[in-house]
């Protein structure tokens, strides 16, 4: 229980609390504390926000305070009061962004490398490419016999797909001829003569050039450097004229 406690937001602390709740029913903070091995001194303080969270109650009898654990139903209220504070929260993110935009544009944009370590990194490469192809910047890409996305990141790679058509946005990609061929919608897909070995997953878009690397632990690579850039797109470009459908 504990566990799935955990998944729908209540701390460590909270979730034992809760679940010594169930199991004693109407209970004084003493046999609270036994039964869920918490601090006397942290007690109170758990009990209060699992209170507020509508997860418990509490009755007085002969001066003593006496707790219990709401209805069950009220982990779904919990969750569904969760689900309007954030989507409140994504309207009031959705407000500042272009104030962020507006601020960042004052700064002067330096050449960085990002190194990420996990799938995230992955998923930034898909946002930032559809962003760059929606304001007109060529995609580029090397493709690669199996199509780790499928493997790792199926969800974020259909939704890729859909933003392509709904935004028209049209990748270029190089691969081995007589290799396997991508299921992007969009893409205009040339192949090079046996014996190029292709470079590990890489993407050109805008000042950016992204290296994905499926092999664990993933790992990504995004360059923001507007002249080598420039150098990949020549160097792709070259064998793009050499490659054929």
């Amino acid at each position: 229980m504990r566990a799935m406690l955990g998944k729908i937001g209540l701390t460590p602390g909270e979730a034992e609390v809760y679940e010594a709740l169930v199991e004693l029913g109407l209970s004084s903070a003493g046999d609270i504390i036994k039964k869920a091995n918490i601090a006397s001194s942290k007690v109170y303080d758990v009990l209060h926000r699992l209170i507020n969270k509508g997860l418990a109650s509490y009755t007085i009898k002969n001066g003593v305070r006496y707790y219990d654990a709401t209805p069950p139903e009220r982990l779904i209220d919990f969750l569904e009061q969760k689900k309007t504070d954030i989507s409140k929260t994504q309207d009031e993110i959705k407000k500042i962004i272009p104030r962020i935009k507006a601020k960042r544009k004052t700064i002067k944009e330096e050449n960085k490398v990002v190194v990420y370590t996990g799938v995230q990194g992955a998923k930034i490469v898909l946002k930032e490419s559809i962003e760059a192809g929606r304001k007109g910047a060529e995609l580029m890409g090397y493709g690669t016999d199996e199509d780790p996305y499928k493997d790792y990141l199926p969800a974020d790679i259909e939704e890729h797909f859909r933003d392509q058509v709904k935004y028209n946005v049209k990748w270029k990609l190089l691969f081995t001829k007589g290799k396997w061929r991508s299921p992007s919608p969009l893409a205009d897909i040339k192949y090079l003569p046996k014996g190029f070995n292709l470079p590990i997953r890489t993407m050109i878009y805008g000042d950016k050039v992204a290296i994905v690397d499926f092999h664990k632990p993933i790992t990504t690579i995004i360059i923001h450097n507007k002249a080598i850039a420039e150098s990949y797109k020549k160097h792709y470009k070259f064998l793009w004229s050499i490659a054929k459908n």
